[in-house]
Parts: structure tokens; sequence; C-alpha cells
């Protein structure tokens, strides 16, 4: 097949997200984690850890600048213990291409929010909930965070 061939592979990405409707919570849990970890690696996770300096390790500080990123919005609930993070597109590259446009595929920005707040404060223990999400309908995808 020549290589300016455009493949669709919508369906099969259809196929793949019914699978995953079938898993339970924990299955889907580990495989967007997987997804996750990829997806930081690809520079996510460094912009993130450039955040985290300027912050220079403050929480709030950092929710701060990030709220200063364009498409991004973070609200601080609860000093030093509750946070929102919306973002107001969806970036993901699987529905950037038109391949998925399931809600289930949050749970990826789930899981990488999750890995990311581990990452930079690894003492501290995070819960992150998807609380809107653009592809079921939502202005924006938000995540609740906060500190236990």
């Amino acid at each position: 097949m020549a290589q300016d061939q455009h493949i669709d592979l919508s369906f099969w990405f259809e196929g793949f997200m019914d699978g995953v409707s079938l898993l339970d919570e924990p299955q889907r849990n580990r495989l967007f984690r997987s997804c996750a970890r990829r997806c930081l690696a690809q520079g996510t996770m460094a912009f993130y850890g450039e955040l985290f300096e300027r912050a220079h390790g403050n929480i709030d500080s950092f929710f701060r600048l990030v709220d200063e990123v364009p498409g991004v919005a973070a609200r601080i609930e609860q000093p030093g213990g509750a946070w929102k993070l919306s973002f107001m597109e969806c970036t993901c590259p699987l529905h950037g291409c038109g391949l998925v446009n399931a809600p289930e595929l949050c749970e990826c920005s789930r899981q990488s929010v999750t890995l990311a707040m581990h990452e930079l404060w690894p003492d501290e223990r995070f819960a992150v909930e998807l609380e809107g999400s653009i592809l079921a309908g939502d202005d924006a995808c938000t995540l609740g965070i906060t500190r236990h």
C-alpha cells in the first residue's frame, strides 16, 4: 500500500472501545494507566515538572501556574487539600484524529493526572475524579483532585 494512502482505523478503535467497556474497573484502570504513562513520557510530564520547579514544590502555587496555561483552567477549592483542573479541549491524538469519541477514553486523562501528581509529590496521596468530559458532551474535561 502506498504511504500516502490514508487508512481508516476508526472501525478498529470502535471495537477496541467496545472491548474496553466490557472490562471491570480495575482492568480498565490498569489499561489506561499504561496508556497514560506513555502519553506523559511524550512531554507532558516534563511540562508539569517545569511548573513544579517554578512553584518550588508548593502545590497551590503549582495550580496557580497551571491556570495561566492557555486552554487549561485550575482552581484551588481548598488550599493545600483540593483543586479542580479543567482542559477546554480534548488533546488526545486518538480523538483529534477522529479515531475515538467514546467518553471511556477520558480514563486515560484521569490516570495521567493521577500519575503526574504522584510523580511530583511522591510522599503524598491523591484521589483524582473525572467530573466532566468533552467526549460525554460537557464543555470541558474537569478533574477533581483531593489530597488524602
